[in-house]
């Protein structure tokens, strides 16, 4: 699109003075995820960019503007490995390299520039002179491959699934649980139905922004933590253990995201038993990570709080409940859409750069082959 300007943004100045042309695109971005919007990205470059003498993380946000209106934005750290000026090795990857916090990492863009934006890596390839530079291209399976296709100036190494559940939900809750297949609609019965064998009294409490969520926030990783430990289940880390992760939760809280954000209690006679964080992105709510208390695993609490959840959701108006990534049987029991995305480790296309990023894939995975070894 030759109406197009390019820019990359590469200082602090220049990443707070798109504030305002990056929300007004964020409204116009159908199924907006949270982790495209400029309040995550600021938050999250404050919080995880790194800087010292051997790795320097650098702002290279793409850009994309149509007649002074920005129409599309990606955003970058450049990472070099090595002393700056003579490193022979860096990074190029979309912002949110944490361990799962961010866990869509595409560029914002108006549905007709996407391809456009993905050209950036193309450009960004070209540029490099010397060392190595390895590219992380991350989007849907059909613009990756096209764009790939297209650009043979980066070559892909290795690709990585990233499959994203969306429960498109309908009418009505009971038009909803009619749909589902008969093992989730079994395990439903059985979830209330304990719970009333039991006299226990069931309540989902929502709180919202930084006055809800702030004061039960210790809790919410505490049951986090607590579900991280649980056994004879799908295995998750306890993502909030570093304190990092936990100051970019309170920097997410302490600006406009915090507008966002919601908090699904689920209260068995006054008690919380099970916790869901989650994001109203527009129509569709996103939901992020949970946690419950073991003690009252045997009520399947989980199922029963995003049965409430949804239910809830048909109150509030949305249109679809996005269940996050990751291919687990508490998505794939509900029936969602999935949307696939993956990503692409890549370095530029000539022989002795793809020979030498082959041979470094090679040796990371050797050495978190023995890293698992070794814990075991």
């Amino acid at each position: 699109m030759s109406n197009l300007t390019k820019l990359v943004v590469t200082t602090e100045a220049e990443f707070e003075a798109l504030a305002a042309s990056w929300r007004l695109l964020e409204t116009q971005v159908p199924q907006l995820l949270p982790f495209q919007t400029y309040d995550w990205n600021r938050a999250w470059w404050k919080i995880f960019s790194d800087s010292s003498w051997y790795h320097k993380d650098e702002l290279a946000i793409c850009t994309l503007h149509k007649q002074g209106q920005l129409v599309a934005v990606m955003p970058l750290t450049n990472t070099h490995v090595g002393p700056h000026s003579l490193f022979i090795y860096r990074y190029v990857r979309p912002f949110g390299s944490d361990p799962n916090l961010t866990e869509i990492r595409i560029p914002l863009a108006l549905p007709d520039c996407t391809e456009t934006i993905l050209q950036q890596w193309e450009d960004l390839s070209r540029q490099e002179t010397f060392g190595l530079t390895e590219f992380q291209v991350i989007h849907t399976k059909q613009h990756a491959a096209h764009f790939l296709a297209c650009n043979t100036a980066v070559h892909p190494l290795e690709a990585r699934d990233i499959p994203n559940y969306i429960l498109h939900l309908g009418e009505s809750w009971s038009c909803f649980k009619s749909g589902l297949k008969r093992n989730i609609k079994e395990s439903l019965r059985r979830c209330y139905n304990s719970l009333a064998r039991d006299n226990l009294q069931l309540r989902l409490l929502v709180w919202q922004g930084a006055t809800g969520i702030k004061p039960r926030l210790e809790e919410f990783y505490a049951l986090h933590a607590a579900r991280a430990g649980a056994t004879n289940t799908v295995e998750h880390p306890d993502y909030f253990a570093d304190p990092r992760h936990r100051t970019f939760m309170a920097a997410l809280l302490d600006n406009d995201f915090s507008q966002r954000m919601r908090l699904f209690s689920l209260e068995l006679d006054g008690r919380v038993v099970a916790m869901r964080l989650g994001f109203a992105m527009g129509e569709e709510l996103y939901l992020y990570y949970s946690g419950y208390d073991l003690k009252f695993a045997r009520y399947s609490v989980m199922t029963t709080l995003l049965a409430e959840i949804i239910q809830w959701s048909y109150t509030q108006n949305f249109k679809r409940i996005n269940l996050s990534v990751g291919e687990d049987v508490s998505k794939t029991r509900w029936g969602p859409a999935v949307t696939d995305y993956v990503e692409h480790q890549c370095v530029k296309n000539n022989t002795w750069r793809r020979n030498l990023g082959s041979g470094i894939l090679k040796m990371r995975k050797l050495r978190r082959n023995w890293s698992g070894q070794k814990s075991d």
